[in-house]
């Protein structure tokens, strides 16, 4: 029996909702219930454990941060059981079960028990129908990360974003030929979903790995997928594999981290399967506060932490490595004194060291348009579609809207700026399709998910609820705009502050690239022949904060974008990487803080440039590249008696 409903049963809540599925026809009343007792639940279980922790043992290796990376960096560094003792430190605990439904995405976001809930800076330029104008960030609280909750898209990026990091970084390990096969390495590629899809779009096996820990699959059935494919391929966005080396554009069904339909996150797919090793030790919720030196010295032996409310110190004998992602891995850094050299002054805090630390912050921010109204019952509606039957289909088939995140599919190409400055190889613009209709609970559900104003919302979306439509969300790929990551205060208890600097950029090409971006997909979505043969019109209906502007003229989106912004949870670039002696660096090429020994950061924190896609495939990737630097590192020194870690990609 599937452990969704074996946890529900569990709790008897099948006598209270019905003979539905229980989490999700109860949701609104139960889910937070159920939230609230598993992490009470795990809680007292490690705190159970407390007592068994020999806290004087020295590790090898403390990986602090259990997401993405974090997962990837402790099945490798401990898979040689006789050389490397490795702690994994986690600030929350397990993943909760009900993380594996993938149609739970948006129902799971902005619960204390699963996400950090960060709220930036008040916004300047953007964020403007947010409560104070504050985006909120969601980020994973658990083992995976962000990974139990983002929309599972397994995407690359493009080959020139990893050409760029290496001519920037001066390494040419960091081009995309020399990085493939740390993607390969993680991916288990399911051909047999690919065969049983009713999409049949292209894949590369090339470029596809199969015998990793990852399983990557496309959906079975998509509603009103081949509708779009066809109208980008009308558009002349060519229908291609967007994980294989692409140019000009590229449109397709998504690929997801998914197993038999269930979510796989980083944690159930690289660490779970490895926790018997002997050498591998997991502390759940700790908090750690700061990187600790030898007197004198820039050489990392350990870190400070907090747990159950007590203070702890623990030793690396070989490196601590900061996998906490792109807000706390530079606040770490700042709390043990690296950082900008003002800043850590302002707040009283010695300055080990002069990098900057939380500058060079990066995000893809999206603009919803739509809804786009169809006459056809061929989207989904969630009080029309949501039953048995599509209970039933997820279940036993791993079908129906269950089985779906938000977005299902992917358009890229190139904006007029890209194509006047050369580029015209190298999309910049990203549009996620999602077949979902205006259902009754649309307007609750974004407002709650992206702190935007539900009043607005509601006059926005009310009039045609219960409607068949479609949406789609658009970015620009390579945003100029940059913001930063500072401290509150030197109490670690205190969340950073966060000012993303959204459309902010000096001249002002991120919103005009946007705008662009808009009024190319209204065009598409309004004029394919396969969107005008279900009747696909944008809805009449102005977005509420924007109506005193003529309805869809450029200073319309322009105000649509600066008041309807939704972050795509893409938040990079904190510990850039680059050359050693630049004053923009943070890490070296091989991740190594810039004037420290023993310290490592290996996230999306070190992105320099953001890719110009999803970034949950770049960041497992990072962790393979920099765990080969780890091994390759130690391998040559007089402790390491291990083989050579070479692992090469396998043919489906």
């Amino acid at each position: 029996m599937d452990i969704i409903t074996s946890l529900a049963i569990g709790l008897g809540l099948q006598r209270t909702i019905g003979r539905f599925f229980p989490i999700y026809l109860g949701v609104t009343n139960v889910l937070p219930i159920l939230l609230t007792l598993f992490l009470h639940v795990d809680r007292l279980t490690e705190y159970k454990q407390e007592e068994k922790k020999d806290v004087n043992v020295q590790y090898d290796f403390i990986i602090v941060g259990g997401g993405a990376a974090g997962c990837v960096l402790a099945n490798r560094l401990s898979r040689y059981y006789k050389v490397f003792r490795v702690l994994l430190i986690e600030r929350g605990g397990n993943p909760n079960p009900l993380t594996l439904v993938p149609g739970l995405e948006s129902l799971l976001l902005n619960h204390p028990e699963t996400d950090y809930m960060f709220l930036t800076a008040p916004q300047n330029s953007s964020c403007l129908s947010c409560f104070q104008r504050r985006s909120l960030w969601n980020q994973g609280f658990g083992l995976g990360g962000s990974g139990m909750l983002n929309s599972m898209v397994y995407l690359r990026g493009h080959v020139y974003d990893y050409d760029l990091w290496a001519f920037y970084t001066r390494d040419k390990r960091w081009k995309f030929k020399n990085l493939l096969r740390y993607f390969l390495r993680s991916e288990n590629y399911c051909y047999d979903c690919e065969r049983r899809s009713r999409l049949q779009t292209p894949t590369n096996p090339k470029f596809h790995g199969v015998g990793g820990e990852l399983p990557l699959m496309k959906p079975y059935d998509v509603p009103l997928m081949q509708e779009f494919l066809s109208a980008m391929s009308w558009a002349d966005v060519q229908i291609r594999d967007q994980n294989a080396p692409f140019y000009n554009s590229s449109a397709n069904v998504a690929v997801y981290n998914q197993r038999n339909s269930r979510r796989s996150s980083a944690y159930t797919s690289f660490v779970e399967p490895v926790l018997h090793r002997t050498n591998l030790h997991i502390m759940r919720y700790t908090r750690v506060i700061q990187v600790l030196f030898q007197p004198g010295k820039n050489l990392a032996y350990g870190v400070r932490y907090e747990r159950f409310g007590k203070i702890g110190i623990i030793k690396a004998a070989k490196e601590v490595i900061l996998s906490s992602g792109s807000i706390n891995s530079p606040k770490i850094l700042l709390l043990s004194g690296i950082g900008p050299s003002h800043h850590l002054k302002n707040h009283k805090v010695p300055v080990r060291l002069k990098l900057p630390v939380g500058e060079n912050l990066q995000d893809h921010v999206g603009t919803l348009v739509g809804p786009i109204l169809i006459d056809k019952p061929l989207s989904y509606i969630f009080e029309r579609d949501t039953n048995l039957t599509s209970v039933l289909q997820f279940l036993q088939n791993g079908t129906g809207p269950l089985s779906l995140p938000f977005p299902v599919g992917n358009a890229f190409w190139p904006s007029t700026r890209a194509i006047m400055a050369g580029e015209g190889d190298w999309p910049d613009i990203q549009v996620g399709f999602s077949p979902q209709g205006v259902s009754q609970g649309l307007a609750e559900s974004l407002a709650r998910n992206f702190n935007l104003r539900e009043d607005v919302l509601d006059e926005f979306l009310s009039p045609v609820e219960g409607r068949d439509a479609f949406f789609l969300i658009v970015d620009y790929g390579r945003p100029k705009s940059r913001g930063t990551i500072r401290l509150k205060s030197v109490d670690f208890r205190d969340d950073v502050i966060i000012d993303p600097k959204y459309y902010e950029d000096r001249g002002g090409e991120d919103i005009r690239v946007t705008v662009e971006a808009l009024q190319r997909t209204v065009y598409i979505a309004e004029n394919a022949p396969v969107f005008k043969a279900l009747g696909a019109r944008l809805s009449p209906v102005p977005f509420p904060s924007c109506k005193e502007t003529r309805f869809r003229s450029y200073e319309y989106w322009e105000c649509v974008s600066r008041h309807l912004l939704l972050t795509l949870h893409h938040y990079t670039g904190t510990c850039s990487m680059g050359p050693s002696n630049s004053p923009e660096t943070v890490v070296d090429s091989e991740l190594r803080v810039v004037g420290t020994k023993g310290l490592r950061v290996i996230d999306a924190s070190i992105m320099p440039f953001v890719t110009t896609a999803n970034t949950h495939a770049p960041t497992i990737m990072i962790a393979e590249r920099g765990a080969d630097f780890i091994l390759d590192f130690w391998r040559n020194r007089a402790s390491w008696h291990g083989p050579r870690y070479v692992v090469k990609p396998k043919s489906h």
